[in-house]
C-alpha cells in the first residue's frame, strides 16, 4: 500500500512539475525605443531615426560638402510602420539604404546621405 501511494505521489509530482506553464508575453524596450515609439505614435509627421540606441530628429539641408572627418557608420535598414517596435537602423521617413555618417561635431549629430 505504501508503495502504491509513493508511486502515485511521484506520478503526480512529475505531472505537475512537467506541465508547461503559461508565460505572459512581455515586451521589453530600451529607453531609446520607448522615446522613439512615443514620438512616432504621437506625431505621424515626425521625421526621426534611431542609431546606436539614440533617437535623432532630421533637419534637412541641401549641402553637398563633405567633411574629411566624416566616416560611414551604417545605413537605414527599415522604415517604421505604426505598431512596429522602433529599432536601431529604423527611420520614419528616410528611405532604406540612406547612409549614416559621423561628424566632427561629435556624436550628438549625425549626417545622413539620402542620394548615395
Amino acid at each position: 500500500m505504501k508503495r502504491i501511494l509513493f508511486l502515485l505521489f511521484i506520478l503526480l509530482t512529475l505531472t505537475v512539475g512537467c506541465n508547461k506553464a503559461e508565460v505572459n508575453d512581455v515586451t521589453v524596450w530600451t529607453e531609446a525605443q520607448g522615446i522613439a515609439n512615443g514620438i512616432a505614435e504621437d506625431d505621424r509627421n515626425a521625421d526621426i531615426f534611431m542609431f546606436n540606441d539614440r533617437v535623432y530628429e532630421i533637419f534637412s539641408s541641401d549641402s553637398n560638402s563633405k567633411d574629411s572627418s566624416e566616416e560611414k557608420i551604417g545605413e537605414i535598414q527599415k522604415v517604421y510602420s505604426l505598431g512596429d517596435t522602433f529599432q536601431n537602423g529604423m527611420a520614419t521617413k528616410l528611405p532604406i539604404g540612406a547612409k549614416v555618417y559621423t561628424t566632427s561635431i561629435g556624436n550628438s549629430f549625425l549626417l545622413v546621405n539620402v542620394d548615395g
